[in-house]
């Protein structure tokens, strides 16, 4: 056991433990999810211990169980004699763990500290109030917001009351074939996603505003009742239903995403925009984009540059290569046909950017993905 290993967080304490085996009712998890463990209770000890007698709370530090604190891996800065920085491998948290994905309770009241990993964390507010840091941005989270953390962004999360809030652990290769699968008819969408997710820069997040939907309520419900039965399949039924939490929260709530493009803006968010490209790709110029929804069209443009890491013609064109690739694949339809069908005017301009794309014509593109 490496030392950052027995620093990490009182999460790891379960992760590298014997996982417990727990066949809970609806109403069994919620008595759980809202009790208060033996770490927890410690660390709400401590933090009103530090708020009533802080001249005192450096001598109250000094008298703790060490040893209880080192077998659980529990953070008390006051003790600390190094910094608190922990990075953690998905080796590190995988390795002796038969599946792609993790859930785990935010213990209240632990001391915030900042940290990053390797794989996927998504921070789920089952209810109450959080406050989070990612890369330096403060954020409050709220019941049903649901905040997307990707690889290597250094974050931290405190919770100083009774509002609960757990996270998923996800491996980078399952996030990417679980969320963006959702999407693979969108390619707008998944272009803005992976451009919020993957670009390195500041601040990268994705927050689903879910609010009170208790349908969104009872999905990560089942989600983590799923993980603790440890059932047959347990690792099948976790990677089909991520996928269905995805696709919820896309239907019901796509036009509901903060990140850190969308935070400031005013007016239509950028999905909502998306959306209507996807809906008018045919045919539609950035100038009828622009004034459908308020903006001159510099701004326009410039707000889907920034937003998505592409120009208007760029996600149109893609879009409609993406619609002509599954005509090709799924139907009989002519090129010339295809052509008229995704908006191009001309066949020799629909050869010749398809060709540029995919290095190949579209009747080469339609033998081999019916080879």
């Amino acid at each position: 056991m490496g030392d950052y290993d027995i620093l990490y967080s009182p999460v790891m304490k379960k992760l590298h433990g014997k996982r417990t085996v727990m066949k809970l009712t609806r109403e069994e998890f919620q008595k759980y999810i809202y009790s208060y463990n033996d770490d927890e209770t410690f660390y709400k000890t401590l933090y009103l211990q530090e708020k009533e007698h802080p001249e005192t709370f450096h001598e109250y530090c000094l008298t703790l169980d060490r040893k209880k604190i080192y077998e659980h891996r529990l953070y008390v800065p006051e003790l600390q004699t190094e910094a608190w920085y922990p990075y953690m491998k998905e080796t590190d948290l995988f390795h002796d763990i038969n599946g792609n994905i993790v859930l785990s309770k935010h213990y209240r009241y632990t001391p915030v500290f900042p940290h990053e990993h390797e794989f996927f964390e998504i921070l789920c507010l089952y209810d109450g109030t959080a406050h989070t840091t990612i890369q330096g941005i403060e954020h409050t989270l709220h019941t049903g917001d649901i905040c997307i953390i990707p690889p290597h962004t250094t974050h931290s999360v405190g919770i100083f009351d009774d509002s609960v809030a757990f996270n998923i652990l996800v491996r980078s290769s399952t996030f990417q074939s679980t969320f963006f699968q959702s999407l693979t008819a969108d390619s707008a969408l998944t272009q803005f996603f992976a451009h919020v997710l993957y670009r390195k820069t500041v601040g990268n997040y994705l927050i689903f505003h879910s609010g009170n939907d208790a349908q969104i309520h009872d999905m990560l419900e089942n989600l983590y009742i799923e993980y603790l039965g440890h059932a047959k399949y347990s690792c099948t039924f976790l990677n089909s239903m991520l996928v269905m939490f995805w696709a919820m929260l896309l239907r019901f709530h796509e036009n509901d995403i903060e990140s850190i493009l969308t935070k400031n803006s005013t007016g239509k968010s950028v999905t909502e925009i998306l959306n209507y490209l996807n809906c008018n790709y045919q045919s539609v110029t950035l100038r009828d984009a622009a004034r459908h929804f308020g903006y001159s069209i510099s701004h326009f443009s410039t707000l889907i540059r920034e937003s998505t890491g592409r120009t208007f013609l760029q996600i149109i064109r893609d879009i409609k290569l993406d619609q002509a690739c599954r005509a090709l694949r799924e139907t009989s339809l002519s090129n010339l046909a295809i052509c008229e069908l995704v908006g191009y005017e001309s066949p020799e301009h629909f050869m010749r950017t398809f060709k540029k794309a995919y290095g190949m014509t579209p009747g080469e593109y339609r033998k081999k993905n019916r080879e």
